[in-house]
C-alpha cells in the first residue's frame, strides 16, 4: 500500500506539524483535502467525511492553553474525536485514522525512559483531554472496528515553509530569541530530561504509521522519541554554542507547573520494530539547520 491516488484528509493543516505534513503530501500524487472547519462541531465532520477518504490525519488541536478556557480545550482536543468517530460509524465509512497525541500524557513518570507500557498520568487538563481522545479512539476501534492508531509526540522543532507557526515550538522560539538577543534563559527544570525530534522525522513517522500493517489500527499508541537522555540545560548549551556568543542565565525565582517539571525521554523501539521508523536528524544537526533557517 502507498499514498499514490489515495484521498487524504488532514485537519490542522495550517498548524506547525500539519503544514509540514501538507508539504510532504503535495509532493505525492494523491488527492489532498485540508479541512479548515471547526473540528469541535459535528456538522464539520458530517461535511468533510465521505466514502472517498482513505486516510484521516487528525492534527487539529488547541495548544497548551494558558487562557484557562478549559471547555474550549476539551471540545477541540477530545470532543472533536468523538464527533469524527461517530460520523464514521453513522456513515459506515472506515478510513485509516492517525491521531496526533502527546508524551505529556505520561506526566511525572517515575522512570527516565518511557514506552507504551508506562501508565498515563496527565499533569494538567490539556493532557487529560488528549488521553480522553485516545480512549475514544481505542473504544471505537474495539466496539465498531474503526481503523485508528495514535502517535504520542515529544517536543518537535525545526524549520517549515509556514513561518508563522514556527515560533509556537519551544526550541524554535529559544533559537530565535538567542539569535536576536544573544542570550537565553534556563529555569528550575534545567536538569529535567526532554525529547526533541526534528519535524521532518515526525512527518516521516506519520507517513510510516499510516502505511503500517492492518493489525496496528486497533487504537494502540506508539511513542515517538529519541531514547537519548539529554537535559534542558544540555540542549540550551548546544543552542548557545551553535549560534555563538550567546550567554545563558538561570532564573530560579519563577515557579513552574507540574507539566514543566516532567523528566523523561521516549523509547521508540516498538515504533521502529513495527514501521522501521527511527529519527534521522540528531539534535546537534537539527539545531544547526534551524539556526541557519532563522538567521
Amino acid at each position: 500500500m502507498n499514498y499514490i491516488n489515495k484521498t487524504i484528509l488532514i485537519t490542522g493543516g495550517t498548524g506547525y506539524i500539519g503544514s509540514a505534513l501538507v508539504d510532504k503530501f503535495n509532493s505525492i500524487d494523491c488527492n489532498l483535502i485540508i479541512s479548515k472547519g471547526d473540528v469541535s462541531k459535528k456538522t464539520t465532520w458530517n461535511d468533510i467525511i465521505t466514502d472517498k477518504i482513505d486516510f484521516i490525519f487528525h492534527l487539529a488541536a488547541r495548544e497548551l492553553s494558558f487562557d484557562k478556557d478549559v471547555e474550549r480545550d476539551l471540545n477541540v482536543n477530545a470532543v472533536s474525536i468523538l464527533h469524527m468517530l461517530q460520523t464514521c460509524v453513522e456513515k459506515n465509512y472506515n478510513p485509516r485514522i492517525i491521531f496526533s497525541s502527546s508524551t505529556n500524557i505520561f506526566g511525572n513518570a517515575e522512570c527516565d525512559v518511557v514506552n507504551e507500557d508506562i501508565k498515563a498520568n496527565p499533569p494538567a487538563e490539556w493532557s487529560a483531554h488528549k488521553l480522553l481522545a485516545e480512549n475514544y479512539l481505542r473504544m471505537y476501534s474495539s466496539r465498531f472496528g474503526l481503523n485508528t492508531v495514535i502517535l504520542r509526540l515529544p517536543n518537535v522543532y525545526g524549520p517549515i515553509s509556514n513561518k508563522d507557526t514556527m515560533s509556537r515550538m519551544v526550541i524554535n522560539k529559544v533559537i530565535q530569541y538567542g539569535i536576536e538577543n544573544k542570550k537565553i534563559k534556563l529555569y528550575k527544570n534545567k536538569d529535567c530530561y526532554r525529547d526533541y525530534i526534528f519535524v521532518d522525522d515526525v512527518v516521516d513517522a506519520f507517513l510510516k504509521v499510516g502505511m503500517g500493517n492492518d493489525e496496528i489500527f486497533d487504537g494502540r499508541f506508539f511513542v515517538v522519541g529519541s531514547d537519548k537522555l539529554v537535559t534542558i540545560s544540555d540542549v540550551w548549551n548546544i543552542i548557545a554554542d551553535s549560534i555563538g556568543d550567546v550567554s545563558i542565565s538561570i532564573d530560579n525565582e519563577i515557579e513552574l507547573g507540574l507539566i514543566e517539571k516532567r523528566s523523561f525521554v521516549g523509547d521508540y523501539k516498538r515504533l521502529r520494530e513495527t514501521t522501521n521508523w527511527k529519527p534521522e536528524i540528531n539534535l546537534e544537526k537539527g539545531i544547526e539547520i534551524t539556526i541557519e533557517d532563522l538567521k
